[in-house]
């Protein structure tokens, strides 16, 4: 009996583990960065391109916002109906462009805001919160990230194989 009580134990931490958390987006901690002069080569461009390339930098730059390594394959850009919920299913990363808006820094071509995805169906803040851009969104850019082994699984198969070794032992005598 005081077998079937530590496996019982060790199957509900594992399945305890494997399940994921839920919370809403994540907006980086330092606010917006200026649009103009921060993209490929110091490009002003608003595309995917530019914003992963940012993105990446942004990253390297702040590593206590790292969620995963974005790739730019499967990049979705998105330029309609902004203030609608977005099903962000399988993406890690938004990269949200704000305009300039009143108090927003001239000449920045607005804020560009990095968001990680926690959610799967979210809105987007309609404005931005500076210091670069507190005007509407003007387009939202999702990134996917690498595929990383899922820890749920590995420490749920790594229970099971030790409570099978657990029950092989108890019930399986081995002749010395």
């Amino acid at each position: 009996m005081k077998t079937l009580k530590y496996i019982t134990l060790v199957a509900a931490l594992m399945s305890g583990l494997a399940l994921t958390a839920k919370a809403d987006l994540i907006l980086s901690p330092f606010g917006d960065i200026p649009k103009n002069g921060t993209g490929i080569n110091g490009g002003n461009s608003n595309n995917a391109e530019n914003n992963f390339f940012r993105l990446v930098n942004y990253i390297a730059a702040n590593p206590g916002f790292d969620h995963g390594t974005p790739i730019f394959d499967g990049a979705v850009r998105i330029e309609e109906n902004l203030g609608e919920p977005v099903d962000l299913t399988g993406f890690c990363y938004a990269v949200v462009h704000y305009g300039v808006g009143a108090g927003g820094v001239p000449g920045t071509g607005g804020g560009i805001a990095f968001f990680q995805i926690t959610n799967n169906s979210d809105t987007f803040p309609q404005d931005g919160g500076g210091p670069n851009g507190f005007g509407g969104i003007s387009s939202v850019d999702l990134f996917k990230c690498a595929a990383v082994p899922d820890s749920g699984a590995t420490a749920m198969l790594l229970g099971g194989a030790l409570a099978g070794l657990v029950l092989v032992r108890r019930y399986i005598k081995v002749k010395r």
